[in-house]
Formats: C-alpha cells, structure tokens, sequence
C-alpha cells in the first residue's frame, strides 16, 4: 500500500510539475480537414516555443508527452506544442495541402501559439517525413519567428530561397531511406546559397525516427538558444573536419554549419557519411 501511495504521489507530481496536456481546434484553412494543436498547459509566461511535427496527417499529442522533450522544454523555459494537421492525400501532393505552410497552415500555427500562449513568441521546430516538409517550408515562409530548426526525411522539397536572413537548421535522413538523395540534395542547395545549415546522415537508418537525432537536436536547439555558447565552427560533411570560414565559401555545398564547436563531437559521432 505504501508503495502504490508513493507512485501515485509520483505521478501525481510529474503531472503537476510539466502541466496537463491540452488540445486547441481551429477553423481549417483552404485544402485541410484537421487544423488542431496539442500543448502542455503553461506553468510559466515561455521564452519561445518549441513545436514538434509527426509524420503524414500525424497527430503530435505523443511527442509532447515524451518526458525527454518535456524536461528540455522545461529546462529551456520553452512552451511545448505537438503539431496535428491534415489534409487529403490529393492535396498533399499537388501543393496545396498543409505541408506548404504559405498556403494558410503556417498561419494556422502562427495563430495556434498566439491563442495559447497569448503572445507572438519565437519559435524552435523539428518534424519527421510529413512533419520535416512543414518544418522546411514554414522556416522560409516566416524565417523572422524561427530561432532554429530541423527537417528529418521529407520525401520531396522545393528549391531553398535566397534571402538576407536564414534562421541556422538541420536537415537529417536516414542512409537506407530512398528520400536520402532528395534531402542531401535540397542541403547542398541551401548551402550554396549560404544558409546557416547543418547535414547529419544516419547511418544504417531506413525511414524512421530516430532517438540519436532526438537528442542531438536537443543539444543543438540549446546551443542556440544559450547566449554564452562557444564559437560557431563550419565543417566538411565528407571528411568531418573543422574548416575555415575562407575554405567553407570556397565550397560552401561541401560543407556545413554548427552553432558552437561544442557540438562537434556529438555530430561526429551521430553523422555518417
């Protein structure tokens, strides 16, 4: 008895100590059918908000349920949003659905935050397959609300557009996931263009998430977010060496950005090329 008393004492603190979790709907914009966010109850006015994106149609309610992400959200006084649209398969694929952020989800979500968190608060994203299209495309559509972010295996993506202003990401596959090629090749065009841009190959990964990239993530969305981080370093997605900044604008498509050579162990263990 004792012992069930101090495990529902447990829990009860867990819930009470990350917030409940709760469900804002929304009206749909044009070619959606779900338009909703889950989102744990804030304790606490956040410094930004931090948004997870399951794959295709996916409803995020789990992801922000993770304690991993629950605990970096509470770490880095971050709101914590699971991403659940939808559309129809058709729309998906002819470039209206809610993938592309600019046809009105990326409002939606913009939207979203506001009536949750009653303020217009910056925002830290990662999705998966379906999530990682939104994620790309919405980081181009409103770079000026994106502190960072990352894309994990989108299956397509458009050409990168130039601009003064990039917000520093990462864009990941899996070496055994047949969007490998597609994903490698929208990285190198970013890169080309000079954004802050970070590639990471799993290695031995098909199309699936991946705990790893949880986790580097984590420690690359902190490293932006921490003033005080060490220097910058730009490095050789081939070789993994550290370059110059000289080498780096040579061939810039050859190579990639860190927010703080703190990281570059993590990444080299995490990055197979």
């Amino acid at each position: 008895m004792k012992s069930l008393l101090v495990g529902l004492f447990a829990l009860s603190f867990s819930a009470i100590a990350n917030g409940e979790v709760e469900m804002v709907r929304m009206e749909t914009a044009p070619n959606m059918i779900r338009a909703d966010l889950y989102y744990q109850t804030p304790l606490s006015t956040p410094k930004a908000v931090l948004v997870l994106c399951p794959g295709a149609n996916g409803e995020g309610k789990d992801l922000i349920e993770a304690a991993a992400w629950m605990d970096f959200a509470k770490q880095n006084q971050l709101g914590l949003v699971g991403l659940s649209f939808a559309s129809t398969v058709t729309a998906i694929h002819d470039g209206s659905g809610y993938y592309y952020a600019s046809k009105g989800s990326g409002q939606k979500l913009l939207d979203g935050i506001k009536k949750i968190y009653h303020k217009d608060l910056p925002i830290l994203v990662y999705g998966f397959s379906g999530g990682a299209h939104f994620t790309s495309r919405f980081e181009e559509w409103m770079p000026q609300r994106v502190i960072a972010w990352c894309a994990d295996s989108a299956g397509w993506w458009d050409v990168p557009v130039k601009s003064n202003f990039s917000p520093p990401g990462i864009v990941a596959c899996g070496d055994k996931d047949p969007r490998y090629g597609a994903s490698l090749t929208y990285f190198k065009q970013g890169r080309a263009s000079a954004k802050p841009w970070l590639w990471v190959s799993l290695g031995g990964i098909g199309h699936a998430g991946s705990p790893k990239l949880d986790d580097f993530v984590r420690s690359y969305f902190a490293s932006v977010l921490d003033s005080n981080a060490k220097k910058s370093a730009f490095v050789d997605i081939d070789l993994k060496t550290v370059l110059q900044s000289p080498e780096a604008q040579a061939s810039p498509s050859l190579t990639g950005w860190l927010p703080s050579d703190t990281l570059l162990a993590s990444w080299r263990i995490i990055h197979e090329p």
